[in-house]
């Protein structure tokens, strides 16, 4: 069997400090890691952190690779009201300036909704957006860089954009993007896991519709069914996707990272859940995490 080629790791707490994130990153086993870079659920501008240069020296020595914030939920940059989109351009241009303190690499970052106008509307304003972000990021820039701005895939829930790979391929195009692709989100929007066969179609058919610029996976197993567009998540072997699938979606998707979001346990049982998905992957590495 070739040697995996996949990155594994998982959305981490940050509550603790950023000291006990990486305490956990190794613990856990993790090659990728995820977090927040401000209280996702608030407006607020995230706060400097102390912490910055141990976390950026710690990820490097793990050699945690990418490493990865998630944008805060209330960003949506195809809203019609032009007072939601200009927080959203401006919550997000922080965001990644906030995460280029810390080394970070790539900010994911929802499609949004576009509110009921219909989505060539609600894509232009996207694009827009993503843009300006980008701009005012670089004029807020300090000096250590700015993350890369990523696309998530929606559920296809009411006026959400960005379910279908194709309309993700659309935004990476016009906006210059890289996307994320969220394994539960695409199989409620209708995309089949039920095989390995069908995980190794659906690879096929995300990179016929985003080419390279798929940057990074989510994988999260599905509380519920194919197409319901109802969101959820399991733990990995837990859910509505069948474990033979991701063997067939690896496959088909060499080299691109991997983060999962799956409900937290035990360390030792989300330890046990890392170890599975990069056997699912491929298999361990003889190598160990760290130097």
């Amino acid at each position: 069997m070739p040697e995996r080629t996949n990155n594994i790791g998982r959305h981490l707490p940050t509550s603790g400090g950023l000291e006990k994130t990486l305490k956990a990153t190794r613990k856990l086993g993790c090659e990728t890691v995820q977090i927040f870079v401000s209280n996702p659920q608030s407006w607020a501008d995230p706060v400097p952190c102390r912490d910055a240069e141990m976390f950026v020296r710690g990820t490097h020595d793990l050699r945690v690779s990418p490493v990865v914030a998630h944008a805060k939920y209330l960003i949506n940059l195809a809203s019609t009201k032009e007072e939601q989109r200009d927080l959203s351009v401006r919550a997000l241009a922080h965001e990644l300036v906030a995460a280029g303190t810390l080394g970070v690499d790539l900010v994911v970052v929802h499609a949004g909704s576009h509110g009921g106008d219909g989505g060539e509307k609600g894509m232009d304003r996207l694009v827009e957006g993503l843009g300006r972000a980008r701009e005012q990021a670089a004029e807020l820039d300090g000096g250590t860089g700015v993350a890369e701005p990523v696309v998530e895939n929606s559920v296809g829930a009411g006026t959400q954009l960005c379910s279908a790979f194709d309309t993700l391929g659309e935004v990476a195009r016009r906006a210059g993007v890289r996307v994320c692709v969220d394994t539960a989100h695409a199989f409620v929007a209708g995309y089949d896991l039920s095989s390995e066969d069908a995980g190794r179609a659906v690879a096929s058919d995300l990179l016929a519709s985003v080419g390279d610029a798929v940057a990074l996976l989510h994988l999260n197993d599905a509380r519920n069914e194919v197409g319901s567009h109802r969101d959820g998540h399991r733990k990995v072997g837990e859910g509505r996707i069948s474990i033979d699938s991701w063997s067939g979606l690896f496959g088909g998707l060499p080299g691109v990272p991997v983060v999962m979001e799956t409900p937290y346990d035990s360390p030792d049982a989300d330890a046990a859940e890392v170890r599975l998905v990069k056997k699912l992957a491929g298999g361990l590495r003889k190598a160990p995490i760290g130097r």
